[in-house]
Protein backbone atom coordinates (compact mmCIF):
# COMPACT_ATOMS: atom_id res chain seq x y z
CA UNK A 1 0.00 0.00 0.00
CA UNK A 2 1.39 3.45 -0.86
CA UNK A 3 0.22 6.50 0.58
CA UNK A 4 -0.60 9.49 -1.97
CA UNK A 5 -1.51 12.30 0.00
CA UNK A 6 1.56 12.23 1.57
CA UNK A 7 3.59 11.72 -1.48
CA UNK A 8 1.81 14.72 -2.81
CA UNK A 9 2.86 16.87 0.95
CA UNK A 10 6.49 15.69 0.12
CA UNK A 11 6.41 17.00 -3.58
CA UNK A 12 4.64 20.26 -2.25
CA UNK A 13 7.21 21.05 0.23
CA UNK A 14 10.32 19.91 -2.23
CA UNK A 15 8.77 22.37 -4.29
CA UNK A 16 8.26 25.20 -1.93
CA UNK A 17 11.53 24.00 -0.60
CA UNK A 18 13.68 24.89 -3.86
CA UNK A 19 11.51 28.35 -4.17
CA UNK A 20 12.69 29.29 -1.18
CA UNK A 21 16.37 28.83 -1.96
CA UNK A 22 16.24 30.62 -5.32
CA UNK A 23 14.32 33.67 -3.72
CA UNK A 24 15.79 33.52 -0.57
CA UNK A 25 19.33 33.81 1.04
CA UNK A 26 18.34 33.16 4.53
CA UNK A 27 20.21 29.83 5.05
CA UNK A 28 18.78 29.63 8.81
CA UNK A 29 14.84 28.95 6.59
CA UNK A 30 16.72 26.87 4.34
CA UNK A 31 17.57 24.85 6.91
CA UNK A 32 14.94 24.48 8.74
CA UNK A 33 12.78 23.61 5.44
CA UNK A 34 15.43 20.79 5.20
CA UNK A 35 14.62 19.65 8.64
CA UNK A 36 11.25 19.64 8.72
CA UNK A 37 11.21 17.94 5.05
CA UNK A 38 13.87 14.70 6.71
CA UNK A 39 11.23 15.03 9.64
CA UNK A 40 8.12 14.35 6.94
CA UNK A 41 10.05 11.42 5.58
CA UNK A 42 11.07 9.31 8.32
CA UNK A 43 7.20 9.38 9.82
CA UNK A 44 6.08 8.48 6.36
CA UNK A 45 7.90 5.56 6.37
CA UNK A 46 7.48 4.27 9.81
CA UNK A 47 3.77 4.45 8.75
CA UNK A 48 4.31 2.71 5.64
CA UNK A 49 6.52 -0.04 7.44
CA UNK A 50 3.62 -0.47 10.31
CA UNK A 51 1.29 -0.95 7.31
CA UNK A 52 2.67 -3.25 5.58
CA UNK A 53 3.55 -5.38 8.47
CA UNK A 54 -0.03 -5.77 9.87
CA UNK A 55 -1.62 -6.25 6.21
CA UNK A 56 1.20 -9.52 6.15
CA UNK A 57 -0.90 -10.99 8.57
CA UNK A 58 -3.79 -13.08 7.63
CA UNK A 59 -5.92 -12.50 10.46
CA UNK A 60 -5.85 -8.92 9.83
CA UNK A 61 -7.33 -8.48 6.43
CA UNK A 62 -10.70 -9.26 5.42
CA UNK A 63 -10.78 -12.39 2.66
CA UNK A 64 -10.78 -11.65 -0.59
CA UNK A 65 -10.35 -8.15 -0.62
CA UNK A 66 -7.12 -6.93 0.56
CA UNK A 67 -8.81 -4.54 3.15
CA UNK A 68 -7.36 -4.35 6.54
CA UNK A 69 -9.91 -4.55 9.34
CA UNK A 70 -8.56 -4.07 13.40
CA UNK A 71 -8.06 -7.55 14.67
CA UNK A 72 -10.70 -8.56 17.12
CA UNK A 73 -10.36 -8.39 21.24
CA UNK A 74 -9.44 -11.43 23.07
CA UNK A 75 -12.30 -13.28 24.34
CA UNK A 76 -13.18 -13.17 27.96
CA UNK A 77 -14.05 -16.59 29.83
CA UNK A 78 -17.21 -16.45 31.39
CA UNK A 79 -15.27 -17.12 34.90
CA UNK A 80 -13.55 -13.85 34.45
CA UNK A 81 -16.56 -11.91 33.28
CA UNK A 82 -18.09 -13.05 37.18
CA UNK A 83 -15.51 -12.27 39.05
CA UNK A 84 -15.38 -8.49 37.39
CA UNK A 85 -18.52 -8.22 38.08
CA UNK A 86 -18.39 -9.25 41.62
CA UNK A 87 -16.00 -6.98 42.47
CA UNK A 88 -17.85 -3.85 40.86
CA UNK A 89 -20.97 -4.79 42.84
CA UNK A 90 -18.68 -5.13 46.22
CA UNK A 91 -17.22 -1.45 44.77
CA UNK A 92 -20.71 0.23 44.84
CA UNK A 93 -21.84 -1.09 47.96
CA UNK A 94 -18.71 0.10 49.36
CA UNK A 95 -19.73 3.35 48.35
CA UNK A 96 -23.10 2.86 49.37
CA UNK A 97 -21.82 2.01 53.26
CA UNK A 98 -19.79 5.46 53.01
CA UNK A 99 -23.13 7.41 52.15
CA UNK A 100 -24.95 8.35 55.31
CA UNK A 101 -27.97 9.05 53.14
CA UNK A 102 -28.13 5.49 51.20
CA UNK A 103 -29.35 2.76 52.03
CA UNK A 104 -27.43 -1.15 50.65
CA UNK A 105 -29.88 -3.63 50.15
CA UNK A 106 -29.10 -7.22 50.81
CA UNK A 107 -31.87 -9.28 49.41
CA UNK A 108 -34.47 -8.54 47.10
CA UNK A 109 -36.84 -5.40 47.83
CA UNK A 110 -40.03 -6.57 46.63
CA UNK A 111 -44.26 -4.99 46.59
CA UNK A 112 -46.63 -6.77 44.95
CA UNK A 113 -50.26 -5.39 44.98
CA UNK A 114 -52.00 -8.76 44.05
CA UNK A 115 -51.05 -11.67 45.22
CA UNK A 116 -53.34 -15.24 45.10
CA UNK A 117 -53.18 -17.70 47.23
CA UNK A 118 -54.80 -20.74 46.28
CA UNK A 119 -55.23 -22.36 49.57
CA UNK A 120 -55.29 -20.09 52.40
CA UNK A 121 -54.30 -21.50 55.64
CA UNK A 122 -57.74 -20.72 57.84
CA UNK A 123 -56.70 -23.19 60.56
CA UNK A 124 -54.67 -21.21 62.09
CA UNK A 125 -56.72 -18.26 61.87
CA UNK A 126 -59.99 -19.62 63.29
CA UNK A 127 -59.89 -18.29 66.71
CA UNK A 128 -59.70 -14.78 65.27
CA UNK A 129 -61.36 -14.76 62.96
CA UNK A 130 -63.90 -17.84 62.32
CA UNK A 131 -63.83 -20.05 59.32
CA UNK A 132 -63.00 -19.19 55.97
CA UNK A 133 -62.12 -15.70 57.71
CA UNK A 134 -58.76 -15.10 55.52
CA UNK A 135 -59.37 -13.83 51.78
CA UNK A 136 -57.38 -15.48 48.98
CA UNK A 137 -56.04 -12.27 47.26
CA UNK A 138 -53.87 -10.25 49.58
CA UNK A 139 -50.74 -7.99 49.34
CA UNK A 140 -46.97 -9.12 50.20
CA UNK A 141 -43.81 -7.33 50.41
CA UNK A 142 -40.63 -7.54 51.23
CA UNK A 143 -37.82 -5.19 52.81
CA UNK A 144 -34.13 -6.34 53.05
CA UNK A 145 -30.89 -3.88 53.83
CA UNK A 146 -27.37 -4.11 55.24
CA UNK A 147 -24.85 -2.34 57.00
CA UNK A 148 -20.93 -2.76 57.31
CA UNK A 149 -19.82 -3.19 60.70
CA UNK A 150 -15.95 -3.91 59.44
CA UNK A 151 -14.54 -4.10 55.79
CA UNK A 152 -11.02 -5.94 55.43
CA UNK A 153 -10.89 -8.17 57.97
CA UNK A 154 -8.51 -10.60 56.03
CA UNK A 155 -6.62 -8.21 53.94
CA UNK A 156 -8.75 -7.27 51.29
CA UNK A 157 -11.79 -9.69 51.95
CA UNK A 158 -13.84 -10.62 55.27
CA UNK A 159 -16.74 -8.25 55.64
CA UNK A 160 -18.65 -8.07 58.63
CA UNK A 161 -22.28 -7.19 58.26
CA UNK A 162 -25.74 -6.92 60.12
CA UNK A 163 -28.90 -7.33 57.89
CA UNK A 164 -32.56 -7.44 58.28
CA UNK A 165 -35.19 -9.09 55.96
CA UNK A 166 -38.89 -8.45 56.66
CA UNK A 167 -41.67 -10.27 54.45
CA UNK A 168 -45.49 -9.87 55.36
CA UNK A 169 -48.27 -10.61 54.13
CA UNK A 170 -51.36 -8.04 54.23
CA UNK A 171 -55.15 -8.72 53.97
CA UNK A 172 -55.16 -5.37 52.48
CA UNK A 173 -58.41 -5.92 51.02
CA UNK A 174 -60.08 -8.09 53.83
CA UNK A 175 -61.78 -4.84 54.93
CA UNK A 176 -64.27 -6.63 56.87
CA UNK A 177 -61.81 -7.69 59.37
CA UNK A 178 -59.75 -4.15 59.49
CA UNK A 179 -57.32 -5.19 56.52
CA UNK A 180 -55.24 -7.02 58.92
CA UNK A 181 -51.15 -8.27 58.49
CA UNK A 182 -52.04 -11.72 58.42
CA UNK A 183 -48.23 -12.66 58.88
CA UNK A 184 -45.07 -11.37 59.03
CA UNK A 185 -41.26 -12.48 59.01
CA UNK A 186 -38.68 -10.93 61.40
CA UNK A 187 -35.33 -11.86 60.22
CA UNK A 188 -32.29 -10.23 61.32
CA UNK A 189 -28.95 -12.00 60.78
CA UNK A 190 -24.72 -11.32 61.59
CA UNK A 191 -22.47 -12.42 58.76
CA UNK A 192 -19.03 -12.56 57.16
CA UNK A 193 -18.62 -12.35 53.40
CA UNK A 194 -15.90 -13.28 51.84
CA UNK A 195 -15.22 -12.15 48.34
CA UNK A 196 -13.33 -15.00 45.75
CA UNK A 197 -12.08 -15.46 42.56
CA UNK A 198 -11.33 -18.97 42.75
CA UNK A 199 -12.74 -21.17 38.93
CA UNK A 200 -13.50 -24.47 38.57
CA UNK A 201 -14.48 -25.68 34.51
CA UNK A 202 -15.33 -22.12 33.96
CA UNK A 203 -17.58 -21.58 37.46
CA UNK A 204 -16.44 -18.99 39.57
CA UNK A 205 -16.47 -18.65 43.29
CA UNK A 206 -17.33 -14.95 43.48
CA UNK A 207 -19.00 -15.07 46.89
CA UNK A 208 -18.87 -17.19 50.56
CA UNK A 209 -20.65 -16.35 53.55
CA UNK A 210 -21.21 -17.66 57.07
CA UNK A 211 -23.84 -16.08 59.06
CA UNK A 212 -26.21 -16.34 62.32
CA UNK A 213 -29.23 -16.09 61.70
CA UNK A 214 -32.92 -15.90 63.72
CA UNK A 215 -36.40 -15.74 61.91
CA UNK A 216 -39.75 -15.27 64.19
CA UNK A 217 -42.93 -13.53 63.18
CA UNK A 218 -43.51 -11.79 66.30
CA UNK A 219 -47.00 -13.94 67.69
CA UNK A 220 -47.57 -15.48 70.68
CA UNK A 221 -49.40 -18.09 72.03
CA UNK A 222 -50.41 -21.00 69.06
CA UNK A 223 -49.62 -18.65 66.51
CA UNK A 224 -45.79 -17.99 67.74
CA UNK A 225 -42.71 -19.57 65.33
CA UNK A 226 -39.70 -19.17 65.46
CA UNK A 227 -36.17 -20.64 64.77
CA UNK A 228 -32.19 -20.20 65.24
CA UNK A 229 -29.66 -21.12 62.65
CA UNK A 230 -26.35 -21.43 61.34
CA UNK A 231 -25.86 -21.18 57.41
CA UNK A 232 -23.54 -21.12 54.91
CA UNK A 233 -23.79 -19.85 51.44
CA UNK A 234 -21.63 -20.08 48.53
CA UNK A 235 -22.45 -18.46 44.96
CA UNK A 236 -21.12 -20.25 41.67
CA UNK A 237 -21.34 -17.74 38.48
CA UNK A 238 -20.15 -18.50 35.10
CA UNK A 239 -21.38 -15.57 32.48
CA UNK A 240 -25.34 -14.97 33.00
CA UNK A 241 -25.59 -18.22 34.90
CA UNK A 242 -25.52 -18.31 38.76
CA UNK A 243 -25.92 -21.03 41.13
CA UNK A 244 -26.55 -20.68 45.07
CA UNK A 245 -26.29 -23.25 47.76
CA UNK A 246 -27.05 -22.35 51.63
CA UNK A 247 -26.65 -25.58 53.54
CA UNK A 248 -28.01 -24.35 57.30
CA UNK A 249 -27.94 -25.89 60.87
CA UNK A 250 -30.86 -24.95 63.12
CA UNK A 251 -29.49 -23.80 66.59
CA UNK A 252 -31.01 -26.65 69.43
CA UNK A 253 -33.50 -25.03 71.73
CA UNK A 254 -34.99 -26.19 74.91
CA UNK A 255 -38.24 -28.74 73.99
CA UNK A 256 -41.09 -26.95 76.21
CA UNK A 257 -39.74 -23.33 74.22
CA UNK A 258 -39.69 -24.58 70.87
CA UNK A 259 -42.92 -23.82 68.59
CA UNK A 260 -42.05 -25.23 65.51
CA UNK A 261 -40.25 -28.48 66.63
CA UNK A 262 -40.55 -30.64 63.65
CA UNK A 263 -39.66 -27.22 61.07
CA UNK A 264 -36.96 -29.51 59.26
CA UNK A 265 -39.12 -31.78 58.21
CA UNK A 266 -40.76 -29.25 56.04
CA UNK A 267 -37.94 -26.50 55.40
CA UNK A 268 -35.31 -28.91 54.80
CA UNK A 269 -31.43 -28.38 55.56
CA UNK A 270 -30.92 -25.60 53.13
CA UNK A 271 -32.15 -23.52 49.82
CA UNK A 272 -30.82 -24.23 46.44
CA UNK A 273 -30.80 -21.08 43.85
CA UNK A 274 -30.19 -21.46 40.36
CA UNK A 275 -30.62 -17.90 38.18
CA UNK A 276 -30.21 -17.27 34.71
CA UNK A 277 -30.13 -13.66 33.16
CA UNK A 278 -31.00 -12.77 29.73
CA UNK A 279 -30.26 -9.16 28.65
CA UNK A 280 -31.47 -7.05 31.67
CA UNK A 281 -34.20 -10.19 32.12
CA UNK A 282 -33.22 -12.50 35.29
CA UNK A 283 -35.10 -15.65 35.97
CA UNK A 284 -34.57 -17.78 39.10
CA UNK A 285 -35.60 -20.86 41.04
CA UNK A 286 -35.55 -21.49 44.49
CA UNK A 287 -35.79 -25.24 45.59
CA UNK A 288 -36.09 -25.94 49.70
CA UNK A 289 -37.04 -28.85 51.69
CA UNK A 290 -36.81 -32.37 53.10
CA UNK A 291 -37.11 -35.20 50.27
CA UNK A 292 -36.85 -38.22 52.81
CA UNK A 293 -39.91 -36.25 54.08
CA UNK A 294 -42.01 -35.91 50.96
CA UNK A 295 -42.11 -32.24 51.77
CA UNK A 296 -40.79 -29.21 49.02
CA UNK A 297 -40.99 -26.16 48.35
CA UNK A 298 -39.94 -24.20 45.32
CA UNK A 299 -40.15 -20.19 44.26
CA UNK A 300 -39.92 -19.13 40.47
CA UNK A 301 -39.37 -15.22 39.93
CA UNK A 302 -38.92 -13.91 36.97
CA UNK A 303 -38.16 -9.55 36.44
CA UNK A 304 -37.92 -6.84 34.05
CA UNK A 305 -37.06 -3.39 33.77
CA UNK A 306 -40.00 -0.87 33.75
CA UNK A 307 -39.83 1.85 31.33
CA UNK A 308 -36.44 3.34 32.22
CA UNK A 309 -36.13 3.57 36.00
CA UNK A 310 -34.55 1.18 38.82
CA UNK A 311 -37.78 0.02 39.10
CA UNK A 312 -38.74 -3.76 37.94
CA UNK A 313 -41.73 -5.53 36.94
CA UNK A 314 -42.08 -8.97 38.64
CA UNK A 315 -43.57 -12.20 38.43
CA UNK A 316 -43.20 -14.82 41.34
CA UNK A 317 -44.90 -18.04 41.99
CA UNK A 318 -44.31 -20.07 44.73
CA UNK A 319 -45.63 -23.78 45.16
CA UNK A 320 -45.00 -26.55 48.50
CA UNK A 321 -44.11 -26.04 51.65
CA UNK A 322 -41.80 -23.56 53.55
CA UNK A 323 -43.21 -20.10 52.06
CA UNK A 324 -43.82 -18.36 55.27
CA UNK A 325 -43.19 -19.80 59.30
CA UNK A 326 -46.92 -19.65 59.66
CA UNK A 327 -47.38 -21.62 56.82
CA UNK A 328 -43.78 -23.86 57.29
CA UNK A 329 -46.59 -26.90 57.46
CA UNK A 330 -48.95 -25.96 54.65
CA UNK A 331 -48.62 -26.84 50.93
CA UNK A 332 -49.06 -23.30 49.21
CA UNK A 333 -49.62 -22.45 45.82
CA UNK A 334 -49.35 -18.39 45.67
CA UNK A 335 -49.25 -16.38 42.45
CA UNK A 336 -47.81 -12.70 42.60
CA UNK A 337 -47.86 -9.74 40.57
CA UNK A 338 -45.68 -6.23 41.13
CA UNK A 339 -42.74 -4.97 41.14
CA UNK A 340 -39.14 -5.05 42.53
CA UNK A 341 -35.95 -2.96 42.64
CA UNK A 342 -32.42 -4.67 43.26
CA UNK A 343 -31.41 -7.13 40.56
CA UNK A 344 -29.72 -10.36 41.49
CA UNK A 345 -26.75 -9.97 38.79
CA UNK A 346 -24.55 -6.92 38.80
CA UNK A 347 -26.08 -3.83 37.16
CA UNK A 348 -22.86 -3.38 34.76
CA UNK A 349 -23.69 -5.79 32.48
CA UNK A 350 -22.32 -10.93 40.67
CA UNK A 351 -25.97 -13.74 41.86
CA UNK A 352 -27.31 -13.09 43.96
CA UNK A 353 -28.24 -11.39 47.30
Amino acid sequence: MRLPLCTAVLAALSLLAAGTTQAASDEADRAALEARLVELHNEAAEVQARLEALEEEPASATAGTGEFTWPSPPAIAPGDIAVVEAAERRQLEQESNRNPYAITAYRRNYLFPLTYNRKPNHAAYTDLTGEEGMERNELKFQFSAKVALAEGLFGTTGDLYFAYTQRSWWQAYNTDDSSPFRETNYEPEVFLSFDNDWQILGWANIRNRVAINHQSNGRSNELSRSWNRLYLETIFQRGDWAVSLAPHYRLPETTGDDDNPDIERYMGYGDITLARRFGDNELSLMVRGNPGAGHMGGQFDYSWPLFDSKVRAHVQYYHGYGESLIDYDQNTQRLSLGFSLNPLFSPSSGLLR
